[in-house]
């Protein structure tokens, strides 16, 4: 719930609650990044979401295994050209003697080996001239080819992806270009049930050899390539921009809904650390990174592979980590992980670690990618924020007070607008060393700074100020725009609203959607809609349910639909090959599964007659 994580105020009264269904879809939530600088938005560019139709033609390129348009150099010749393009994996390497070219052709004859070919000759400089091999875009030697000189080392992407994980996108990655995930860098982890596209560089890594993956990807695609010599960088981007549809509104709250639009684009919302921050599979991220500052590396494993949070964790994953939970043997549980599970997810890094002799601390420290170490840690650090702007809202409201720091660190006057107001989050740099922020009087003698509130909460947890080494600026945010779906094309009792906005790096879209609705719009209080389809005949029965119901609740609901006369504790229902055994006691929010979810009956039995 929003509310665990300090998430508590609106600006406005929110007495009535608009109640909805976000992500009932996937596609109904879909993320593109801005890029550009804050300061110059005329710069800004959403990336294109592209299909496997449009990169079709690419593929055919690569497929062909050498670009014919790039100019041979006229140290080629015709025979050797000819033997080039011949080579594979079974020939011998070609050695093009250099004793009378000079270092301008040499790097001419890499270069034309490199852009004709696309990765799959490699050229080497030998005492007695180039010598040209075969290297095969999926090579699995790991012996690190040479980088051409004249390249910028970094390779950026646009990485598109339906219905996964960011980091387990990028494992994909890594597997089948065999080099390590932190090879990679992001701008952010994007939405997992959503539909994203991102940029992505990757250290020394041909695009030829990332472009031909799309082949083997599924609901992945890589494109839009470019050289340079800076990596992505963490919120280096302006923002993003959303494109989601809220579905089940009652028509009744029509009138409610257009109001607030009206006010929400004056007024804004308080820009909190959105619920996703906090983790999306039940371990609190925050309580990992809080284990982390305290350097406690054993129970910060711990708490990633405990399967407490999550007691009825469906696939191989569940499976391992249950085996993890009972045995403490790292290389048992990893048998336990299939498919891309078996490299791309964060258990099965760190199983692979411990099974190597890695110790708790180099579990987090050298095991883990950077960006999913970074992130436990803000996710604390954004923890706190969460819990001092609402308190800050609570009892003082979102005007302008004396003391006041904007984004520079600087205070600022109580005539500005409040979208200037800067809370900054925990941790230690010259801009806030002295004040956190705006000072309240509570007596005569008594005041009360943000910074003591920070303080206190550090204190009960075992921390400091200076456990962390950045800190970083949130503001308040606007710049939302929307409509209504036209009547034309509402179907049914219900409505749906779409609205699209770009948000600057670092906001919530739920953050700002919840000031709308009024609602808790963190998916663990969203209802789901499952579909469940009978085996023996074919018939699908559609179930909405409340996260906080339960298995039990779920098979009631189930036998309800196929009749009074059906026993609800002996339905069978499996989600894809893994048969959903759960207790009926076990809560929805911690069963596995997610909105959109196809259930199958496997049987049921009907009441004996008296």
């Amino acid at each position: 719930m929003e509310t665990d994580y300090g998430i508590s105020s609106y600006l406005g009264n929110r007495d009535v609650g608009v109640s909805c269904v976000m992500k009932e879809l996937y596609s109904d939530f879909i993320v593109q990044e801005i890029l550009g600088k804050l300061d110059v938005l005329e710069d800004k560019s959403v990336l294109r979401i592209a299909t496997p139709a449009d990169l079709k033609e690419c593929v055919k390129e690569e497929e062909k295994g050498l670009d014919e348009s790039v100019a041979v150099p006229s140290m080629i010749s015709d025979e050797q050209l000819a033997s080039l393009d011949a080579l594979n994996k079974d020939s011998k390497p070609l050695l093009i003697p250099t004793e009378n070219l000079s270092k301008d052709d040499r790097r001419v004859l890499h270069e034309f080996v490199r852009l004709r070919y696309r990765g799959r000759l490699n050229s080497e400089t030998k005492e007695k001239g180039i010598e040209i091999s075969y290297y095969g875009l999926n090579s699995q030697t790991r012996k690190r080819k040479r980088w051409h000189k004249d390249l910028p080392d970094q390779c950026h992407f646009t990485l598109a992806k339906e219905n996964k994980d960011t980091n387990y996108a990028l494992g994909v990655l890594a597997k089948f270009l065999n080099v390590t995930v932190n090879t990679f860098r992001t701008h952010g982890i994007k939405d997992r049930r959503a539909v994203t596209a991102q940029r992505v560089s990757c250290n020394r890594v041909e695009k030829e050899r990332i472009l031909s993956l799309n082949s083997r990807l599924r609901d992945i695609l890589v494109y839009d390539f470019n050289y340079d010599n800076e990596v992505v960088r963490m919120g280096g981007h302006w923002g993003n921009r959303f494109s989601i549809i809220l579905r089940s509104i009652s028509p009744d709250m029509r009138d409610v809904l257009e109001a607030r639009l009206k006010e929400f684009i004056v007024d804004g919302f308080i820009n909190y650390f959105g619920t996703q921050r906090f983790g999306s599979c039940g371990t609190n991220t925050a309580s990992v990174g809080k284990l982390i500052l305290r350097r406690d590396w054993e129970g910060a494993v711990k708490l990633i592979l405990s399967n407490e949070h999550l007691p009825g964790y469906l696939g191989t994953v569940g499976d391992a980590v249950r085996c993890w939970e009972e045995t403490q043997d790292a290389s048992k549980a990893l048998r336990f992980l299939k498919g891309g599970q078996a490299y791309a997810s964060i258990e099965a890094i760190i199983f692979k670690h411990l099974a190597k002799g890695g110790t708790w601390q180099t579990c987090i420290t050298d095991a883990l990618p950077m960006n999913l170490r970074s992130l436990y840690v803000h996710a604390y650090q954004s923890l706190l924020w969460n819990k001092v702007a609402s308190r800050r809202i609570a009892e003082h409201g979102a005007a302008v007070h004396q003391g006041d720091l904007g984004f520079d660190g600087k205070k600022i006057s109580t005539e500005a607008s409040p979208f200037d107001i800067c809370i900054p989050l925990p941790g230690k740099t010259v801009a806030f060393e002295d004040s956190y922020g705006v000072c309240f009087g509570l007596s005569r003698f008594k005041y009360l700074t943000v910074s003591q509130w920070y303080e206190d909460m550090l204190t009960e947890d075992g921390l400091t100020n200076c456990s962390f080494s950045s800190l970083e600026e949130s503001t308040l945010s606007d710049g939302i725009s929307t409509r209504a779906i036209p009547e034309s094309e509402m179907v049914g009792d219900l409505m749906a609203l779409q609205v699209q906005f770009g948000l600057p790096s670092g906001c919530y879209a739920t953050v700002a959607l919840r000031q709308i609705t009024g609602t808790d719009m963190g998916k663990q209080s969203m209802k789901m809609k499952l579909s469940v389809k009978n085996r023996a005949d074919g018939s699908v029965i559609q179930i909405e349910i409340d996260q906080n119901e339960t298995i039990g609740d779920l098979r009631s609901k189930i036998a309800s639909q196929l009749g009074n006369s059906v026993d609800a504790h002996s339905i069978r229902l499996s989600l894809g090959a893994e048969e959903l055994n759960h207790d009926d006691s076990v809560v929805i929010k911690k069963s596995g599964l997610v909105s959109g979810d196809r259930l199958f009956l496997e049987s049921y039995v009907h009441f004996s007659p008296f």
